[in-house]
């Protein structure tokens, strides 16, 4: 068996992406994708990190990170500033369905891609992927 892929899905309502950045979601589904194109529900977590104090605050970027630490994709419909520094650990991926399951359906055809951004290191730049 392959690896898994998981992923953060930014909702407000568990059904839509937000259309908000992906740091102000209420809250974040997470789902693994396998080698076999497989998508599993795994959890939900409340988005509880701190406020911004400024449009693209560090601190947000670091508090959200604390909250997904072992995702590889963060998936949404729109990134603010900050996906400058998510991106040195997560691959985003900005998807222009707003529904999680078909965005989720799509990323399926991705999964390679994903695969091959998740192992780059830590630090280095991880490619913003468009579906």
């Amino acid at each position: 068996m392959g690896e898994t892929i998981k992923i953060a899905c930014a909702t407000n309502d568990g059904i839509n992406l937000t259309k908000e950045h992906f740091g102000e979601a209420d809250q974040y589904l997470v789902y693994e994708l396998d080698d076999q194109k497989n998508l599993r529900f795994v959890e939900k977590i409340k988005n509880n990190s701190v406020e911004e104090k400024m449009h693209g605050d560090p601190r947000k970027a670091a508090s959200v990170s604390s909250l997904l630490k072992d995702m590889h994709v963060l998936l949404c419909c729109a990134m603010g500033k900050n996906v400058i520094r998510m991106r040195k650990k997560y691959c985003p991926v900005i998807s222009k369905d707003t529904k999680i399951e078909q965005a989720l359906q799509r990323l399926k055809d991705k999964y390679d891609e994903l695969l091959k951004e998740a192992h780059r290191t830590t630090g280095e730049n991880r490619e913003i992927i468009r579906i």
